[in-house]
C-alpha cells in the first residue's frame, strides 16, 4: 500500500525526472512476494520502456558504508524492531548467504539471503504508475483503508497469477 501510494503521488509531481529505485530483490519472499512475478513484471516494464538498469551496492563504496552504518544505528535505537528488509540487505552486502537471520523477527521462517539483494533496479515512475492497474482507484483515496480496499478489489477482479518458482 505504501509503495503504491508513493508511486502514484510521485507520478503526479511536476518535476522533470522521476525514478523508482528498488533494492532487496528476494527479501519480500518472507511476505509472500513471488520472485518469478517480479522478474516477469520487469520484463513487461522493459518492453514498456520503464526499466532504466541495475547497479550493485559494493562493500567498498562510501554510500554502502553509510547504509551499513545507518542500519547498525537503527538496530541500536530500536533493538526489538530491527528492520527485516534493511538487515537482510546489509547481511547480503556483508557476504552472508542462505538461511541467515540478522533479526529475531524472522525466526521460524526460512530466508534466502543472497548477493542479488544488493542490486538496485531503476524504473521510470510515470510509466510504472500508468502500468499499475489500480492507479486510478487509489488516486483520490484519503486513508490506508481506502487504498487497501481499492487494491483488494482490483486483485479480486483480476485474479492473481499462479506462483511459479524461478528455474535456476
Amino acid at each position: 500500500m505504501e509503495d503504491a501510494t508513493s508511486l502514484v503521488a510521485v507520478s503526479e509531481l511536476d518535476v522533470a525526472r522521476k525514478l523508482l529505485a528498488c533494492v532487496g530483490f528476494g527479501i519480500d519472499h518472507f511476505h509472500g512476494v513471488s520472485h518469478h512475478s517480479f522478474l516477469e513484471n520487469t520484463a513487461e516494464l522493459i518492453r514498456a520502456g520503464a526499466f532504466m538498469g541495475c547497479c550493485s551496492l559494493a562493500l567498498d563504496m562510501p554510500e554502502t558504508r553509510g547504509f551499513l552504518e545507518a542500519v547498525d544505528y537503527a538496530n541500536m535505537r530500536q533493538p526489538a524492531h530491527r528492520s527485516i528488509v534493511c538487515n537482510s540487505i546489509a547481511s547480503a552486502i556483508r557476504g552472508e548467504f542462505g538461511d541467515y537471520h540478522a533479526t529475531d523477527r524472522t525466526g521460524g521462517s526460512e530466508l534466502f539471503v543472497n548477493p542479488l539483494m544488493s542490486l538496485y533496479w531503476f524504473y521510470d515512475v510515470p510509466i510504472v504508475a500508468r502500468w499499475m492497474g489500480f492507479r486510478d482507484a487509489i488516486r483520490c483515496t484519503n486513508t490506508t483503508h481506502e487504498v487497501r480496499d481499492a487494491i483488494h478489489r482490483h486483485r479480486e477482479q483480476l485474479g492473481l497469477r499462479s506462483r511459479k518458482p524461478i528455474p535456476l
